[in-house]
């Protein structure tokens, strides 16, 4: 048995604050997205911040702001969630070794800036966290070159016993041994013992590897973590498509019952249409009008024809805008969709695509019918812009101004893969002059923009007397 109008109200007020609620829930979390991408921002200049202080606080030897730059950074990650199992650890060591080889605009680490500036007790600290004593920065400078230059005894000798290899040339093809300023100097770098040096880098390759170990574990974790999410977000992309699909079934049914029991009801009804166009003498207004004083143009369900797709006595044509039918009852847009017409419900994702748009626009051109644009009772009219300007930008002015009909503007919606019956030759001016552009809304008073734009047709539903 078909639905009652009062059962299909209630079912599109249901829709409607669904779409709503989906519209809100899109706005919200477009929000999140911002919010998130500010704080990132922000974490990026934090981590700058600590970075600038890291190098300045190594090239001046000050420990303890070193120290509490990296506590900083273990702090962070405490407060991020960073534990103690093995994929966090990894993350913890990847974030502590990030700041104690982080560089400045010419490539010199903390290392190298501690070297220097001679301080030993802070090239000391760098390495004991992780610094590469052979680092190469600006110039290829190692740490050593810079200490062996500065003349710095003391930074010299602690690099000697932490690693730094004395034989590594720099990009002026010099060691630290031939370009140190003390004869002092010279005497240690050539008189130490290599093997030392071996043995340190030996370690420290080991440690390189154990720390390459544990970010390939990590990275595999991840991907892991990752192809299983995935994995459940496919399932449940593919639940709710079956879910969206459903409801879009069930919206049509009730759709064509509704139209079946509107039908059942337009046999004993006629159609009023109100139309108030503009004049030099009553500028337009279709708020506080009474009915007296607005002219009407009467018909029944089959001259709907010559009212709506065959122009209301031309005036249409001459006022140059598109009719926008104010059409609380349903009936004009019911009509509409059952007739030689392409029928767009702007509440119907799949009616809104673009591509469906643009082969409806074409269509109609090629074969001079009118595009019906059914908003029902949500002004979808920006939406509707946006998809056209997606199409094609400048294409929601050229319908609205009705460039689209004129030089041949038409022929920018045809693609090559629309067929041999959209060549330039098949479009005819017979053709192209039927064809009508439609925006139906079932809302009592639209909104102000839509009656500036469009030409207000009000439909009014009479009974008629039998």
């Amino acid at each position: 048995m078909a639905e009652s109008p009062f059962e299909f109200r209630a079912a599109m007020t249901v829709l409607l604050q669904a779409f709503t609620a989906m519209v809100k829930k899109e706005q919200e979390e477009a929000e999140r997205e911002r919010q998130k991408e500010e704080e990132k921002k922000k974490q990026q200049r934090e981590i700058q911040q600590r970075k600038k202080r890291m190098l300045e606080a190594a090239f001046d030897g000050d420990v303890e702001e070193m120290k509490a730059v990296l506590k900083e950074v273990s702090d962070l990650d405490t407060k991020n969630g960073v534990g103690t199992d093995e994929k966090r650890k990894a993350t913890h060591l990847c974030n502590h070794i990030n700041m104690v080889e982080c560089t400045d605009a010419n490539g010199n680490t903390p290392l190298s800036e501690a070297a220097g500036g001679g301080h030993s007790s802070a090239i000391k600290l760098l390495i004991e966290n992780g610094a590469n004593p052979n680092c190469k920065g600006g110039f290829g400078r190692t740490p050593l070159y810079r200490a062996a230059f500065g003349g710095h005894m003391a930074a010299v000798e602690t690099l000697l016993q932490y690693g730094a290899d004395p034989r590594l040339y720099a990009d002026d093809g010099n060691t630290p041994e031939q370009i140190a300023s003390l004869d002092s100097l010279v005497t240690i770098l050539h008189s130490w013992d290599i093997s030392l040096t071996e043995l340190m880098l030996q370690k420290m390759e080991a440690e390189q590897q154990r720390r390459v170990l544990l970010e390939k574990k990590q990275e595999e974790a991840e991907t892991h973590r990752m192809s299983e999410e995935v994995e459940q977000l496919a399932k449940a992309q593919e639940r709710c498509n079956k879910e969206l699909q459903q409801a879009y079934y069930e919206l049509n049914r009730r759709i064509m019952e509704h139209d079946k029991c509107q039908r059942k009801q337009m046999v004993n009804a006629e159609l009023t249409l109100q139309v108030r166009l503009p004049g030099p003498s009553a500028p337009f207004s279709l708020r506080g009008t009474d009915s007296t004083e607005v002219p009407r143009l009467k018909c029944s369900i089959p001259e709907l024809d010559d009212v709506l797709l065959k122009d209301v006595g031309s005036k249409i044509h001459s006022d140059g805008r598109w009719p926008l039918i104010i059409d609380p009852s349903g009936q004009a847009a019911t009509f509409l969709r059952y007739r030689d017409t392409n029928y767009l419900n702007t509440l119907n994702p799949n009616d809104m695509n673009m591509e469906t748009i643009r082969l409806a626009l074409l269509g109609a051109l090629r074969y001079g019918k009118p595009v019906v644009f059914d908003m029902m009772e949500v002004n979808m009219f920006d939406a509707v812009k946006r998809q056209l300007e997606g199409i094609e930008s400048g294409l929601a002015e050229a319908i609205l101004s009705k460039q689209i009909l004129q030089n041949e503007r038409y022929l920018s919606l045809v693609r090559a893969t629309d067929g041999p019956e959209y060549s330039p030759t098949e479009f005819q001016a017979t053709r192209l002059g039927n064809f009508k552009l439609f925006v139906i809304i079932k809302r009592h008073q639209p909104p102000e923009e839509l009656l500036q734009i469009l030409l207000p047709i009000r439909v009014i539903l009479v009974k008629c007397s039998l």
